[in-house]
């Protein structure tokens, strides 16, 4: 059982290094996909930012309003 598990462990260790050894750097295309990532969560994050804001700002509105009123 051991030997099993320690070859394997040298398959794994060996193919690990080979993969290693043939990384070239990241190319345009990866870093492509990387400013769209970026892009898309900075778009989605001022969004719900923005939403939060504008509900914030129609309950002030209704909170002035309605001043007598007791606001939340």
């Amino acid at each position: 059982m051991f030997v099993y598990i320690s070859t394997s462990l040298m398959y794994v260790r060996g193919r690990a290094r080979e993969l290693a050894a043939r990384e070239q750097g990241i190319t345009a295309v990866e870093y492509a996909l990387m400013v769209a990532v970026v892009a898309l969560l900075l778009v989605v994050g001022f969004f719900f930012l923005f939403t939060q804001i504008g509900q914030r700002f129609s309950t002030t509105a209704s909170c002035v309003k309605n001043a007598p009123a007791t606001c939340p």
